[in-house]
């Protein structure tokens, strides 16, 4: 709510800057202990007091849009920091949340007065665009895409310098998000020496802000060209330097339910465009991914999982993981029951230490040989863009059932890979299977396949 009042508790008068000269001198007063925050406009509450949200108090939340940026977020941070994905906590996955296009319970701040700058002269413009692109087979289709610009705004810009005691005063953490850079090429949070403060309730506590600038939007470019910092790419550096970036942007289209006579997708993870990417023909590494069920061809003969038993899930199911044992009492039952069943969840998944450009795991498949050890692999799916040209598994790892609590043990053969957190989030989607028959969730579909109640029939 922008609202024009008179200044009231916590209120900062507000310091009119008019040149390149003040705007350092100022800066100058605030050297250690402070942060800053650029904005193009100034928004107060009905209080009088400055507003700076959270996103989610602007925007709310989709709890499972919610686990799957963060299962892709704790994965990127895996892959390049070397961090448990397990102890990853929610600071460092918000950082890619915040910054990459998602919503968080932090507000973002700067190190960088000049970067704080660039945002207070650059206003944010977002918009749907459709491009009309070709599949593989030369067929129309549209990609629907989130474009977002930055141009320099008119009048004045308005600069926010935050108080970290006062930060800490009260207990209000600062991530630093500029330590979690490596040497894998320039991340957005580093390129704009990002920091996050939070968790926050729905807001910065006004309180905390030192001092309020307004400065005309020409000063604030001046300032930025002065420190090397010219156009978007300085901000938002591209795809080709930023891997975070590029893993986004290459997760599978998925199709939407829209009235069309031409298929119509949008992004796995919808994320702001900044570059002009239009393709006519869209290459085989860009999937078209359309709800499709392996389960639904398994009585074919040339389907490796003929005859098997299937459990369908909704996606969700892979991203709420979990690394604690579980009892897996009602899937040992079933193992009993059935005998080798698959697990397929409604959705694709991009490993993302593997280079496989269009292939993904849609599951997990179960295998118990005669001496009681039990393989749990990876469901994979060779996906080009709109055509599957393959299903199969990847090797597991092996497991002994202890009063119906599966135990890893080591096995000649289990997976040699070192990819861990591939094989743990496999296993966890049992914990979602043994839920799902707990809680009476699965419909059947056919004496061989059990469909989750929240899975739309084929």
């Amino acid at each position: 709510m922008e609202l024009s009042v008179r200044p009231a508790k916590w209120s900062v008068m507000t310091t009119f800057i008019k040149n390149v000269n003040e705007l350092e001198a100022h800066f100058s007063k605030y050297k250690k202990g402070y942060l800053y925050r650029g904005q193009v406009k100034h928004f107060v509450d009905c209080k009088g007091h400055t507003n700076i949200p959270t996103s989610f108090s602007r925007h709310g939340c989709i709890p499972d849009v919610m686990f799957k940026w963060t299962h892709y977020a704790k994965a990127m941070i895996r892959g390049y920091s070397g961090v448990d994905y397990f102890d990853i906590d929610l600071e460092l996955s918000q950082a890619i949340l915040q910054h990459y296009g998602w919503r968080s319970f932090f507000v973002d701040l700067t190190k960088s007065s000049s970067i704080a700058c660039w945002f207070a002269s650059n206003a944010y413009e977002e918009s749907k665009s459709i491009h009309m692109s070709e599949d593989i087979h030369e067929n129309p289709v549209w990609l629907v895409h989130k474009d977002a610009k930055y141009s320099q705004s008119k009048g004045n810009g308005h600069i926010y310098i935050i108080d970290c005691l006062a930060l800490d005063t009260l207990g209000i953490k600062i991530h630093d998000l500029t330590l979690m850079q490596g040497n894998e090429g320039r991340l957005r949070f580093d390129a704009q020496q990002a920091c996050l403060v939070g968790n926050l309730n729905d807001r910065l506590p006004p309180q905390v802000i030192a001092s309020h600038i307004e400065v005309p939007s020409s000063v604030l470019k001046d300032y930025c060209d002065k420190n090397s910092i010219h156009d978007v790419s300085d901000v938002f550096p591209s795809s080709d330097k930023d891997f975070v970036l590029k893993t986004l942007l290459s997760l599978p289209w998925e199709k939407m339910n829209v009235d069309s006579p031409i298929s119509t997708f949008r992004r796995g993870l919808e994320i702001p465009d900044y570059e002009d990417n239009f393709i006519k023909h869209l290459p085989p590494n860009v999937t078209l991914y359309e709800n499709f069920w392996v389960s639904d061809n398994r009585n074919d003969s040339d389907n490796p999982f003929k005859g098997l038993t299937f459990y369908k899930l909704p996606q969700i199911s892979y991203y709420a993981n979990t690394n604690e044992e579980f009892d897996l009492g009602l899937v040992s039952d079933a193992l009993k029951r059935h005998g080798d069943f698959v697990v397929e969840i409604d959705g694709l998944v991009k490993i993302v230490e593997v280079q496989e450009e269009y292939i993904y795991e849609k599951g997990i498949h179960v295998s118990v040989d005669e001496d009681g050890y039990i393989s749990v692999s990876g469901l994979v799916v060779s996906h080009p863009s709109n055509v599957v040209t393959g299903v199969g598994t990847n090797v597991g790892w092996v497991y002994k059932n202890n009063h119906n609590v599966w135990k890893r043990v080591d096995h000649q053969d289990e997976c040699p890979c070192n990819n861990s957190l591939r094989h743990q989030l496999q296993f966890s989607l049992l914990r979602m299977l043994n839920e799902a028959i707990k809680n009476k969730e699965l419909i059947i579909e056919n004496n061989c396949c059990y469909r989750h109640k929240s899975v739309p029939p084929a």
